[in-house]
């Protein structure tokens, strides 16, 4: 009989449902969930590409105010000096969550491999689904705020939002204009779901510099309003068969891929995707190839303490734990790219989101 190779999966441990997990070997559960959770924070990571930018900063400066005027001088003129405003400060905050298991030594007597790996699955999603929760709250939240951060020294963090008139410096326009401070927000209301409405928030954005790769994010739930704008173009299929000859072409689906992210189609030059992390009622448009992204995804300096996590209760043997932990948060970066548009009312609404 031929030697069996290869490499545990959390598939194998899946399958291991009649040994208990001290005689499946706990070295070998231990790499396998190891590995998992390695494969599951990459995935999270690529989930917040385009949209966030990863950092361990408490906070930082964002832009500048107006960059002044070149004044015309005579032969014997002076200019005044002129000074620039200082950006605005934008914090980032940092959460701690938990998904209890309760893994202890008297589990591991009677435990399967399967229901261990069941647990870290069941965590996993958790923590996928409150990551999509945070990027909703980071986005669709108008107001700013103050975090308290505990889990470093107590400091205040003043946490901004998007434009949203509060007086914080804004940068020039590529052409030169200047916006009020106090009243210009990429929070804007509409009365229906229509071609101005979504026009208006594109040129919110792109007045700022922002166009190199233009996305609209959409709930699944206003699919079929949205592609019944003027001017919206759908997807070119996935995939393009070609036939023999005198073969009937079949009908090509253009959402072949996850119905919950994906590549609807294109409106103007801007893309249109359904996420996961949209709202009904609600757009969201942004520049995902801008060099400054809308969010920051705040972790902690330590690599070992970054994503999700086992928390063990006896260090010396880390599956003796009783908790997943995730510690990690999401804030505004760059204010002027992103624009929030609430469609069911003139009037902009954050959302309530549990």
């Amino acid at each position: 009989m031929p030697i069996q190779v290869g490499t545990y999966t959390l598939a194998d441990l899946l399958a291991a449902r009649f040994a208990s997990a001290n005689e499946f070997g706990m070295n070998t559960i231990v790499e396998v969930l190891t590995n998992d959770l390695a494969a599951h924070n990459a995935i999270v990571s690529e989930m917040l590409t385009g949209l966030a930018e990863f950092t361990t900063d408490t906070q930082s400066i964002y832009g500048s105010g107006s960059a002044g005027e070149m004044i015309e001088v005579d032969e014997f003129g002076r200019s005044e000096t002129q000074k620039i405003a200082p950006g605005s400060t934008v914090g980032f905050p940092l959460r701690l969550f938990q998904y209890g298991v309760g893994w202890t030594a008297k589990f591991m007597e009677s435990a399967t491999p399967a229901d261990i790996a069941q647990q870290q699955l069941a965590a996993e999603q958790a923590h996928m689904k409150a990551i999509r929760r945070d990027i909703k709250r980071a986005l669709f939240g108008a107001t700013n705020y103050t975090w308290n951060d505990f889990l470093i020294n107590n400091v205040a963090i003043g946490v901004k939002r998007l434009l949203n008139a509060d007086s914080a410096a804004i940068p020039d326009a590529p052409d030169g204009s200047a916006f009020t401070v106090s009243t210009h927000s990429h929070y804007n209301g509409s009365a229906a779901l229509d071609v101005a409405a979504v026009n208006a928030g594109i040129t919110d954005l792109i007045e700022h510099g922002h166009g190199a790769r233009v996305m609209i994010a959409i709930a699944p739930a206003d699919v079929t309003a949205f592609t019944a704008l003027t001017g919206f173009i759908a997807a070119v299929p996935q995939y393009v068969q070609t036939p023999a000859y005198n073969v009937t072409i079949p009908t090509v689906r253009t959402d072949l891929g996850n119905q919950y992210n994906r590549l609807l189609g294109y409106f103007g030059a801007a893309e249109v995707w359904v996420k996961p992390w949209a709202i009904a009622n609600y757009l969201f448009i942004w520049d995902a190839a801008a060099a400054g992204k809308p969010l920051k995804f705040r972790q902690r300096t330590a690599t070992s303490l970054q994503g999700l996590r086992i928390a063990a209760e006896l260090p010396t043997y880390p599956l003796y734990a009783k908790y997943f932990e995730a510690e990690y948060g999401l804030g505004v970066w760059t204010r002027t790219n992103g624009v929030a548009v609430y469609f069911a009312n003139a009037t902009f609404a954050s959302p309530t989101i549990v």
